[in-house]
């Protein structure tokens, strides 16, 4: 066997294809690689590992390694992807074929929906993703009625105790089914699978839930009147049958593997059944192989147990492990509270010793020295004998060695004072008068719904329904109702809500984007409706830099019924940047003979005679009434470009490489269809059958030929690599966004037009138009050029179906905010966000936590509703920390940077208690899994405890990584554990 390298790697797989594309440093390739590599090294030995790297790191595609080294090793080897629901599904569907620069699986590659289909699928296709949530169907009647007739056939029990047990089956309202007609799962006949049927209808010595046949002889036919126990058997049954009828697999990769910690769960029983001894290996991807305690690994790891040749000791082996874990996490408590309470004296003179002449600490005579020395030397023991080799023979962990230092974390603390408290008091002895009266009110939820919002208080349960409570209790709720009733309609704020609006505000007047957080519904809605009346009254403040004193009436539109509108600057002004009679329409389209040709400059020499032949096309035209009638700026422009491009082709003024985009301004439809040869919205009135009458003078050739410095001249090459369609529609679109009531682009543009002392009242369009070249370049213009240019980079590397969400989303819409809502896609949502336009804020829920990524231009998140589990922290925060994030972008060339994440806490309330139990959460979650120890940022009292020797944090961190120390692990480990069981088909060593 050849010792596995980054050289043998890159022999068939190219991680680093992309890596220029989507901004990855090489240090993560190479980091990528070693996982691969150790990875393969120890599935030799073993029958799963788990793939823990942290957040956005690149789990998905170090699987996908893996699964090509699989394949490499194996051409027919089978591959199932398990994913958590299906938006998952279609996200690893997807990275199949981006994955193809790295490693090409071909066209075998098919996502399923359904359990049938996966089965199907599995047994003709070489690599399958399917949502774990297939499992779940077969809550119909006919597949249960199915189940049971099956069982009634291979138990051979027929007539009246048939009857009878159909009788009590969901209140006897369904028939028995000829099993011989009718097939498993609609697909598969009686004959495929007959001879397994004695091991789906008994439990045996196997464990889990019992079967149909266990519950018959234990209880007969009463047995049937347990609805739940019947239907734990019937899942059972489907499960342990869907197993035998699928091929032996040789690579199982779990997505979010952390979601079966739960072993009664209806998908871990799934798992287990369907896959017991169908799978050689095993991939667990997660974050967070533990969330709340430790022990959840031992769920993890009892499915390692079912592949095919496991080691029969394995759960034995996870035992040990976890006990020693427990031992550890007790001595660290120990050295945590000796050190916290440790005189900073003292606790310097360890440091200093620990560092400089740790042998001396075996000769210290100060008690709590000694008391120190002896913790540290225990735990130091444990953790090198036990812990780090115990995870490490099953896990490999990744971490961002410097997050600490670029992510900030923020605690705000909010007061609610004065007649802001006033709710949360009578809130409080509303729930405590119900506990003392022994009435179930599930107290966490529900004081989570008063901070994190009125709306969501207003509408729990506790407080919107009528249900009968003890008299002293129904004077608060009365109370209550009364008090939230007044804040609804009048001017109280909610003081989260309130600091969580001004924080994202301040953000975006910043041009920064946020992602906000919120587990409660009515939460999400409130927050999009402040936003975006907040918002509103800030591009008020932008306007009345330009027109002082103006009020909401003088800038933006109103109405006085249905029918009549009073329309405000804004609205004319933007009607002017979009009628093509006036010449404002020019400022934000795109000049072509600047941006397709080099020509323009030859043009304004050439001036007279393209006057003249544009003419001659102008007058060969008919259009509609208005645009024949009036100077129509947009059937101008065309005329000039072709007659120009015309005369310059003529002339050999025109380069080889431009003939291209020359010959569709030349094209016959461009001067009445434009560039994309389409009769759509924007070509309204351009054909007709109007002769035009007016004419094309020198003025308005030159205006209309374009001047250097224009925002689409910057974009060239960006755009020439769309399609002609596309390139057309993105530049109408964009300028269209730029004018939205919503963006203050025109408030920013008339402000620095009236700085440089042009008229704004009124504006005067040649002025601001010869005045436009120089806005682009000024300090307010060029964060917006800057904004599109980034736009058009991000738009070029989506597929064609992202891009036209993005164009029919966020670009048509102009939504400064958006909320996650039901039944809207979460794909449509990430694509809205992650470009550097609008919307500027993302208020989310646990929808989002997971799987997508939204770190292209955010790196502010904020946890306005707080969870008690520390990893979905994580997970939060991991959609914007991640492999080329923006944060990582920025810190390239200012290592200041950081990623903010905030956790607003209203004092006094639960808020308090839930932000110290997740970081105490958190710290189990990080220091087993390889984090240094950190007192003072899980430290609560007001006094920070000491600082940790530095050389005693390196020595106590759980080194999971692909290498260890300065050791690339190829064979070096594996071969010094390795176990000696034969017979493993699937060895994926290099041969």
């Amino acid at each position: 066997m050849s010792i596995r390298t980054r050289e043998w790697l890159r022999g068939f797989l190219h991680l680093g294809a992309r890596a220029e594309k989507d901004s990855i440093p090489t240090r993560d390739i190479d980091r990528q690689e070693d996982t691969v590599i150790r990875a393969l090294n120890m599935l030799d030995d073993r029958p799963g590992i788990v793939l823990a790297d942290e957040v956005g790191m690149g789990k998905t595609y170090e699987a996908l390694g893996i699964a090509a080294a699989t394949r490499h090793a194996n051409r027919r080897s089978r591959i199932v992807v398990i994913t958590p629901g299906p938006d998952l599904n279609i996200k690893w569907s997807s990275e199949f074929p981006r994955f193809r620069e790295m490693y090409d699986f071909g066209d075998d590659a098919v996502p399923v929906s359904s359990l049938a289909e996966f089965v199907q699928k599995v047994r003709d296709h070489s690599v399958v993703v399917a949502p774990v949530t297939m499992f779940q169907s077969g809550r119909g009647t006919g597949d249960q009625t199915y189940l049971l007739s099956l069982y009634f056939y291979w138990k051979q029990l027929h007539g009246n105790t048939a009857n009878a047990i159909m009788a009590r089956f969901r209140g006897g309202d369904h028939a028995r089914i000829d099993v011989c007609r009718e097939k498993f799962l609609d697909v598969f006949a009686l004959c495929e699978f007959e001879d397994q049927l004695a091991a789906a209808f008994r439990r045996g010595n196997s464990d889990g839930a019992a079967g149909l046949d266990d519950l018959y002889e234990a209880s007969g036919i009463d047995a049937f009147e347990n609805q739940k126990a019947v239907e734990r058997a019937l899942y059972r049954a489907r499960f342990v049958l869907t197993g035998k009828l699928m091929p032996m697999i040789d690579l199982l990769i779990v997505d979010e593997a952390h979601k079966l910690k739960n072993p009664g769960s209806l998908r871990t029983e799934a798992m287990t059944r369907v896959f017991r001894k169908r799978f050689r290996k095993t991939i667990f991807l997660t974050a967070t192989p533990f969330q709340l305690d430790v022990t959840e690994l031992q769920q993890v790891f009892s499915l390692f147990a079912e592949a095919a040749g496991a080691p029969k000791d394995l759960m034995s082996q996870v035992e040990d492990l976890l006990i020693a874990v427990k031992d550890y996490q007790a001595q660290y408590e120990a050295f945590q509270r000796t050190w916290s309470s440790l005189d900073p004296a003292v606790a310097a003179e360890f440091c200093s010793l620990y560092d400089n002449e740790p042998a001396a600490l075996d000769a210290v005579q100060v008690p709590s020295l000694q008391l120190v020395a002896r913790q540290v030397a225990a735990l130091k023991t444990l953790k090198t004998e036990a812990i780090e080799p115990g995870f490490r023979k099953w896990m490999i962990r990744s971490l961002r060695e410097d997050k600490r230092s670029y992510r900030r974390h923020v605690r705000k603390e909010i007061r609610a004072s004065g007649a802001g408290a006033f709710p949360f008091l009578i809130y409080e002895r509303f729930i405590a008068e119900l506990f003392r009266q022994r009435r179930q009110t599930h107290k966490a939820a529900v004081e989570i719904n008063m901070v994190s919002s009125y709306a969501a208080a207003r509408q729990g349960s506790i407080l919107s329904t009528d249900e009968d409570i003890p008299v002293e209790a129904e004077a608060y709720r009365r109370l209550l109702r009364e008090v939230l009733g007044d804040i609804e309609s009048g001017p109280h704020d909610h003081p989260k809500v309130s600091y969580s609006v001004a924080d994202a505000l301040d953000a975006a007047d910043r041009g920064e984007k946020s992602l906000i957080f919120c587990s409660r519904v009515a939460t999400l809605e409130q927050l999009r409706r402040e936003l975006d009346a907040a918002w509103e009254s800030r591009i008020l403040e932008r306007w009345r830099r330009v027109y002082r004193g103006a009020d909401a009436t003088d800038i933006f539109d109103t109405r006085e019924d249905r029918d009549k509108r009073q329309r405000g600057r804004h609205s004319l002004l933007q009607s002017r940047f979009h009628r093509p009679q006036d010449a404002l329409y020019l400022a934000l389209r795109e000049f072509h003979l600047c941006t397709a040709t080099s020509s323009s400059d030859w043009a304004l020499v050439r001036l007279p005679d393209i006057v003249e032949e544009a003419n001659r096309i102008l007058g060969g035209l008919r259009l509609g009434k208005t645009s024949a009638e009036r100077l129509d700026y947009r059937v101008a422009k065309r005329c000039v470009e072709q007659a120009a491009a015309r005369l310059g082709a003529t002339a050999g003024a025109i380069s080889p490489a431009e003939k291209q985009r020359v010959d569709e301004l030349l094209d016959v439809d461009y001067t009445g269809l434009g560039l994309d040869a389409l009769n759509d919205d924007a070509e309204h009135d351009a054909i007709g059958t109007e002769s035009p009458q007016w004419h094309i003078t020198d003025r308005t050739a030159e205006t209309v030929l374009g001047r250097q410095g224009s925002l689409w001249g910057r974009q060239a090459e960006l755009l020439s690599a769309l399609p002609a369609k596309l390139h057309v529609k993105v530049v109408e679109q964009l300028a269209r966004y730029l004018t939205y009531k919503q963006v203050p682009f025109l408030a920013d543009l008339l402000a620095s037009a009236k700085a440089a002392g042009i008229s704004v009242d009124p504006v005067e369009s040649s002025a601001l138009l010869e005045f436009m070249p120089r806005f682009w370049k000024s300090k307010a213009g060029r964060p917006w050029a800057e904004r599109i240019e980034a736009f058009l980079r991000y738009f070029l590397e989506r597929d064609p179906h992202q891009q036209s969400e993005i164009l029919d989303g966020p670009i048509r819409t102009g939504d400064f905010a958006r909320h996650t809502r039901e039944g809207e896609s979460r794909e449509r949502l990430r694509e809205a966000f992650n470009t550097p336009l609008y919307p500027m804020i993302l208020i989310a829920n646990e929808v989002m936590q997971e799987g997508l990524d939204l770190h292209k231009h955010c790196r502010r998140v904020v946890h306005h509703d707080l969870v008690w589990n520390p990893a979905q922290v994580e997970q939060r925060i991991g959609r914007i920390d991640r492999l080329g994030s923006l944060t990582s972008r920025l810190r390239k060339n200012d290592g200041t940077v950081t990623l903010d994440v905030l956790y607003p806490v209203i004092r006094g309330t639960i808020d308090e208690r839930l932000f110290r139990t997740v970081k105490t959460r958190e710290k189990w979650l990080e220091f087993l899994l390889g984090a240094p120890p950190n007192f003072s940022e899980y430290s609560f009292t007001d006094q920070e405890p000491p600082p940790l020797p530095e050389k005693l944090s390196a020595d106590l961190a759980v080194d999971l990584g692909p290498r260890y120390g300065s050791q690339v692990l190829h064979g070096q480990e594996r071969n010094s554990r390795r176990s000696s069981r034969p017979g493993d088909s699937t060895n994926l060593s290099v041969r």
